[in-house]
Order: C-alpha cells, then structure tokens, then sequence
C-alpha cells in the first residue's frame, strides 16, 4: 500500500468525501425508514455514525486502489510492481531513508509517515467492528476488529497484487506482506479507542410496538425526505419525458418546456396531495412512521398540503421572482417546527391538527 505526505495523496479521500455527501442523500430516505422500522427512533449521532462509515468505506477503497495507471501496457514491460514478501521489512527500508532520529522524523522520513498512515487508515475499522460488538465481551471484540482488520488488508493487497483482480495484466500497486501486520495493528489500535464512537451513537435496545415521542428532529426527517421524494420523481419524470421526446423523433427539450415542464414538475407534489387524501400523511411522514392524530377532512388536507410541501414545490418550480417566496416558507415552516405545540410545525397547526406516532395511534 502506498501512501505519501502530499496534498495530491489527498486527492481520495476529496473524492471519497464528495461521493459520501452524493450517496448519503441518495440513500436518506430509506435508511431513514429502516432505522424507525428497526429502532423506532433517529437521532444526529445515529446519523453521523453512518455517514462516517460510508466515507471510511469509500476512502478506505479511494486510498487503496486510487490512482488507476493511465499506461498500463507500457508499465507491465517490465513486469508491474513487484512483491514485497520479507516480513518486517519496513525496517530497513525505513533506515535506507534515514532512521529515525525524533519526533521529526515521522515527517520528513518517507518511509516511517507510510507505516503510520497505514495504521492511521485502518484504526476507524477497529473502532466500527468494536462498536457493532459492543455488546459481547471484551476479549471477542478485540478479536473480531483484528481479524476484521487482516481480512480487509488480504482483500486489499491481493486485489493490488491481482491487478485489480486481473483487470489489469499485471499488479500496478505493490503487495507487501508489511501491510497485514501494520494494518491488522491499526485495526487493533482502534479497537481499544472505540468507547468513543459510543459517545457519538448509541445502540438502544428495539422499542417494539411502543409508540415513541414526535420531536423536531423527527419532523424535519419527515419533511427532508419529503423534499428528496418530490425531487427524485420530478428528475425521474422529466427523463422519462425527454427520453420519449427523442425516442419520438424530437428536441430532447421537447417535452421538457414551457407549461408541460412545469405540469411534470408538479406531479410529485400533487401525488404527495393524493397521499395525505388517502392516509391521512405525506410519503416523508410515512418514513419516520407519523401521522395525524385524527383523519383529516378534504379542506384540512389541502390546507395543509398548500402550506407545507404542496405550496413549497409550486413556488420553487414557478419562474422569475415567484420563485424565491419558496426561500421564506421553508423557513418559516422549520422555525415552527420548535414554535408550535407538538412540534406540529406550520401546515399541522394551521389545519388545527396534532401530530403523533403510528403505533400511538394503533394503541
């Protein structure tokens, strides 16, 4: 595993980053849903802590198998990088570069900063498996990070000794056997500090079919997964659109302009409209398991759907200034959220009605 103290070394963990913010959006809705079905409650450390997995998780595969050679044939002339199969070889190849001479030399000596961001990269492996194992004895979470740890170098160095499992012809990252005993250490290492991802996350115990309290955090998960709903079908529709504009003969942007784009916007919303006239909730309340306290009629319904995210998707899809009122009542509405009774928020109170969990109102 290769690893160096430059700004272009940061490059994948950038990327892992930006493509953890992509699929965490992707993936809230129904990561969301599952988290109440299973433990009836949400909270920001629960969050934090699966973001933070699915970053390490794409940095730990950024870091090991990025950058991808740009001239794999002319590097595989002379046979692609070769083994390193001397166990503690880091040793030496650390006083070819120098030694160590004090706190100084974890910097300017190549070869000690390797093994140190190598044991650095694995120590958050230690510290989730730990977690997931909290609950077991000590001596079986210790055991189950370190296998955890070597398993996952084996599976990184033979993909690397592998070409990519032969994507490549030849091994176009080195495989040192160095790497399962600094990685399986650091995996070891974060073991021991994993008391400090409980402080960020907690692991309750399943609520069953008791209901659970409605807090504003819920409501505002209930109201963003209600925005990315209405967004994913809008983008889903208008493909679908453009793509039977083409297929068609036409301008891609054919079906896409002037009021069909606009009525194709608004379709989520307005089956987001359906959905409160049938169950009584929008599809986002459904995720976080709320619903109203009592069957609303059809004039409370539309009322709440014109003040919450009926109203919001009509005025951020209008044009020109009308638009930007969207900016205002996405903030009035979040802000009410802590202001009203219940954290009902604004579209609740102001069709004069409570909010409450689905197996609440089972009971």
């Amino acid at each position: 595993m290769q690893s160096g103290v430059t700004v272009a070394s940061m490059a994948p963990g950038v990327l892992a980053l930006g493509v953890g913010v992509v699929l965490a959006v992707a993936g809230f809705v129904p990561w969301v849903a599952a988290r109440y079905r299973r433990r009836g409650r949400m909270s920001a450390g629960s969050a934090i802590l699966a973001f933070s997995v699915l970053v390490y998780a794409l940095a730990l595969l950024a870091y090991t198998m990025l950058p991808l050679p740009a001239e794999p044939a002319d590097m595989c002339v002379s046979g692609g990088k070769a083994p390193q199969t001397r166990l503690f070889g880091f040793l030496s190849n650390i006083e070819r570069h120098g030694g160590y001479h004090g706190p100084a030399s974890l910097l300017n000596n190549w070869a000690i900063a390797q093994v140190l961001l190598n044991v650095v990269l694995f120590i958050p492996l230690g510290m989730f498996v730990r977690h997931a194992r909290r609950h077991r004895r000590a001596a079986g979470g210790l055991a189950g990070a370190a296998v955890a740890g070597f398993l996952v170098s084996l599976l990184v160095e033979c993909t690397q000794v592998t070409g990519g499992w032969f994507v490549y012809p030849c091994a176009y990252r080195q495989f040192d056997v160095d790497d399962l005993l600094v990685n399986t250490f650091g995996a070891l290492c974060g073991a021991f500090a994993a008391p400090l991802v409980a402080v960020v996350s907690s692991r309750r115990d399943d609520p069953g079919e008791v209901g659970q309290p409605v807090t504003a955090g819920r409501r505002l998960a209930g109201m963003l997964s209600d925005v990315l709903l209405v967004a994913l079908a809008g983008g889903v529709l208008s493909a679908v659109v453009d793509t039977v504009a083409v297929a068609a003969g036409g301008d891609v942007r054919a079906g896409g302009s002037g009021t069909t784009s606009y009525l194709v916007a608004l379709l989520p919303a307005f089956g987001q409209l359906a959905c409160i006239g049938v169950t009584g909730r929008t599809a986002g309340e459904a995720v976080v398991r709320l619903r109203p306290a009592r069957m609303p009629t059809a004039g409370r319904a539309v009322l709440r759907w014109t003040l919450g995210i009926g109203g919001w998707s009509i005025l951020a899809q209008a044009d020109s200034m009308v638009s930007l009122l969207a900016y205002p009542l996405a903030v009035v509405t979040v802000v009410s959220v802590w202001t009203t009774r219940g954290h009902r928020g604004l579209a609740y109170a102001s069709a004069g009605l409570e909010v409450q969990d689905v197996r609440s109102a089972a009971a």
